[in-house]
């Protein structure tokens, strides 16, 4: 392995930090300046943009600039190159920095904006709004850097040689364990970085504060200004979500091969669900009964960690006699499922328990209720949402997740995503489709389900 690899993989991450922090930075403002069902409908892109299997849009892109693609012969652009892989991942990744600015921008009171009645366009931007997102530009940077560092699955599929897909070829074809360890500690080392420059730093989200009226700060913005950031926002949230859904569901291969799928696949289908909710659950219930421990801010390095490092670890540790119960089967992949996304159900509970109604707790310590009570009247009324949101968020990472499985599934044990993965490298798009289809409708199952149990809930009883 040559560490020239680390340069490759610097020179492809940096670019999409840098073009994530600054098109999300533009859509965050586009959202709050918007208003009604425009502001809503940009939020709700942002967030499906961010939540849609990554396998999704590496196969949209194919489809259209592959060898074989429909767009080959107008667009000489390479799809498989480094500018392809970063081209991929800013569309995966910039709402994140979208999400942060936005929380940055919402902070913007009307008081701030009355101080200097005459400061608008783009002085107001220089000299008002790029200091108060910069932190959340900074930190958004870093998030966007690490996880973009830490995907295999774009530059593999896209035939891109960076430092950690290599790290896992060579692992998977040698099982050095010597080798693993002499170039393993660069990968532990970007995550611990991160949370050292991260470390005690408030991250703004948009549900915090209301902001001002969107109508405000749109006419603060001035003429030319509101223009460019709409064109960038329609931009990047049709490519980002309206084309890749598009191309999925406009492709009759997808629902011709939909059966085929579903047949083949019934195992790795029901691996997906039942992997992604036992651990989603698990992590949540750790999360709340470890809510009091502040030490576990360190589980955070999990989740930044190499997914593939993760997975060599575990393999070490776990590969030994008496322990093959567990390495064999799905302890193994609950376990680092559970490892890897812990620090968000720990981090979930928290914020969630964060936000109850401290007189209410008074109130239930006085009266000394049973914690069943406490968890029925009092917590799931107030941190209810939060809670589902946190169970919703872990569930579908588990769900799109390649990284942590591919060295530690168990026989029997391949999930969508993995399969999806492997056919990616051999080109059969219209079969991807369908899985794609398939995990999608896995991840919006959980919200069918809680829709149904709410009109169940509603219905009035009959006399």
């Amino acid at each position: 392995m040559s560490w020239g690899l680390l340069l490759n993989s610097l020179a492809l991450v940096v670019p999409v930090a840098l073009a994530a922090v600054v098109v999300g930075w533009f859509v965050a403002l586009f959202i709050a300046s918007s208003r009604g069902r425009v502001r809503w409908a940009a939020l709700a892109g942002a967030i499906v943009s961010l939540a849609l299997p990554p396998f999704l849009v590496v196969n949209t892109w194919l489809g259209l600039l592959g060898n074989v693609g429909v767009l080959k012969s107008w667009l000489l652009l390479d799809i498989y190159s480094h500018g392809g892989a970063a081209w991929v991942l800013t569309l995966m990744l910039w709402p994140l920095p979208c999400l942060m600015c936005l929380g940055a921008i919402k902070r913007l009171t009307a008081e701030m904006l009355d101080a200097e009645p005459g400061l608008c366009g783009w002085p107001l931007v220089r000299s008002l709004l790029v200091p108060m997102t910069l932190p959340a530009a900074l930190q958004s940077g870093l998030i966007v850097f690490a996880l973009a560092f830490n995907n295999i699955a774009v530059p593999a599929i896209l035939q891109v040689k960076v430092f950690p897909a290599q790290f896992w070829v060579q692992f998977s074809t040698s099982y050095n364990f010597a080798l693993a360890w002499q170039y393993g500690w660069v990968l532990a080392a970007l995550p611990l970085g991160l949370l050292l420059l991260l470390r005690g730093r408030e991250v703004a989200w948009p549900w915090e504060s209301s902001g001002v009226p969107g109508e405000v700060l749109h006419d603060r913005l001035g003429q030319a200004l509101p223009g460019t950031v709409t064109a960038v926002a329609g931009l990047f949230i049709g490519l980002s979500v309206l084309l890749p859904l598009g191309h999925l569901i406009f492709d009759t291969r997808t629902w011709t091969d939909i059966s085929d799928a579903v047949r083949a696949g019934k195992q790795a289908i029901w691996n997906s669900f039942w992997y992604s909710a036992a651990t989603a659950t698990l992590v949540s219930a750790l999360g709340l009964a470890a809510v009091r421990w502040t030490g576990l801010r360190l589980a955070w390095l999990l989740f930044f960690l190499p997914g593939v490092l993760l997975g060599v670890v575990l393999i070490f540790l776990l590969n030994r006699p008496g322990l093959g119960w567990l390495y064999g089967g799905p302890g193994i992949v609950l376990l680092a499922f559970g490892l890897r996304y812990f620090a968000l159900g720990w981090e979930g509970m928290r914020l969630a328990k964060a936000s109850l109604d401290t007189d209410l707790q008074t109130l239930a310590d006085l009266a000394g209720l049973p914690w069943w009570q406490r968890w029925r009247h009092l917590f799931l009324p107030q941190a209810g949402p939060a809670l589902a949101a946190t169970w919703y968020v872990v569930y579908l990472l588990c769900l799109w997740d390649t990284e942590t499985l591919v060295l530690v599934v168990p026989p029997g044990g391949e999930t969508l995503a993995l399969r999806v993965f492997n056919l990616l490298h051999y080109g059969h798009h219209a079969q991807v489709n369908a899985l794609c289809l398939i995990l999608l409708l896995l991840a919006v199952l959980p919200l069918a389900a809680w829709a149904v149990f709410g009109l169940f809930k509603k219905k009035p009883a009959h006399d």
